[in-house]
């Protein structure tokens, strides 16, 4: 029976409410394997399936090649999904178009109904079936989606089971049926307030633009535009007063290898080398707030902290329901997806999640859900 992370919810204190996942958990029969139904981020041609499986083992530092998320993942009787869609600026869409959600909407549906995933795993007997325990682990953009479509999958939500065309018109998507079932939505570097990055690269200033020619490459396609951090553009407004699953988020707040660790002067209290911790814990408020690694932020002089916290990003100060802090972990935006970084440090953090301590995100997963 899949107990660990129920046990590591109740010795961490965050069994909010008498917190869904629990009871689910322990009602579950012990003959039930586990499926990871996995959200790539930004950047990938993911409606390409194979690229989508790429997304979570390529590397952009070479510091990291050779790791797979997948592999530190998996247990002896656990499978996999791949949900792809197309994440890229060249087809520049937004998190609430039909090629987004409703592409992810579907493919997760269908995963779980047991039809597999299109692809041939390079593990054998992994396909997920009908009967496994089901969670997601998003990254990234990923976390985005899961937002928008998990806050729309509830009957009264102001997009329930909605997505958009191009022409603006609407689509009747499946959310409700995606997270029916689901017992957990794990993030991981997630874009759930989006990036002060995308703010700069949209409106930022003749510095910001050189920042960006050196190490970022963007422009303000409309997939970019929505990843900014103000208030019109973030899907935590964009949905109800419940999610279809709850959210356990995971940060990073290490800077990038080499030269392209510059990027992190760029971007307000912890990140990850792109997206601001703040936003990547679903913090209530600003999602660029000048967060600290143990999710608390200060009075600072000279950039040193000094006295009580004056903003906690605890499980009672999320932007969005049902939102949990799982850990804040000692990594890049580019190692959560691809498990590059082993044995990462970790701060503690209020209400955390010990299960995985000293792991990657990947080791988390998988030590919470055994």
């Amino acid at each position: 029976m899949k107990k660990t992370l129920a046990k590591c919810l109740t010795v961490s204190n965050t069994l909010l409410g008498g917190l869904v996942i629990s009871g689910a958990l322990l009602s579950n029969t012990a003959s039930a394997d586990n499926c990871y139904i996995m959200v790539h981020g930004h950047g990938t041609k993911g409606d390409v399936k194979t690229e989508a499986r790429n997304s979570w083992r390529e590397s952009y530092f070479s510091e990291y090649e050779g790791s797979d998320f997948i592999t530190q993942l998996l247990g002896p009787n656990d499978n996999y999904g791949i949900v792809g869609y197309d994440s890229t600026d060249e087809s520049g869409y937004p998190y609430w178009r039909n090629e987004t959600a409703g592409e992810i909407a579907r493919q997760m549906v269908s995963i779980k109904q047991g039809n597999g995933d299109g692809l041939t795993h390079d593990e054998a007997n992994t396909q997920c079936a009908a009967s496994d325990d089901f969670y997601v682990v998003s990254h990234s953009q990923g976390a985005q989606e899961m937002v928008f479509m998990s806050g729309n999958a509830i009957s009264g939500s102001p997009y329930y089971n909605t997505a958009f065309k191009a022409d603006g018109s609407t689509v009747s998507v499946p959310y409700d049926q995606a997270f029916n079932g689901v017992l957990a939505i794990f993030t991981m570097g997630g874009a759930m307030g989006g990036t002060e990055g995308s703010d700069r690269v949209c409106n930022g200033s003749w510095l910001d633009s050189l920042v960006n020619m050196a190490f970022l490459g963007k422009d303000c396609n409309p997939s970019v535009e929505w990843l900014q951090t103000y208030d019109s553009y973030l899907a935590r407004n964009m949905i109800g007063n419940n999610l279809g699953a709850p959210i356990y988020a995971m940060g990073g707040y290490k800077s990038f290898p080499g030269a392209e660790g510059a990027s992190a002067g760029f971007l307000t209290g912890e990140d990850d080398g792109y997206i601001n911790l703040a936003s990547q814990m679903g913090c209530a408020g600003s999602p660029k707030r000048n967060l600290w690694d143990d999710l608390n932020e200060y009075k600072t002089f000279w950039g040193i902290a000094y006295g009580d916290p004056i903003f906690r990003c605890n499980n009672s100060n999320k932007g969005t329901p049902r939102t949990y802090s799982m850990a804040s972990v000692y990594t890049d935006h580019d190692a959560e997806r691809n498990g590059g970084i082993a044995a990462p440090s970790y701060q503690t953090i209020e209400s955390g999640l010990t299960c995985g301590n000293g792991k990657n995100m990947a080791g988390r997963v998988a030590s919470c859900t055994q």
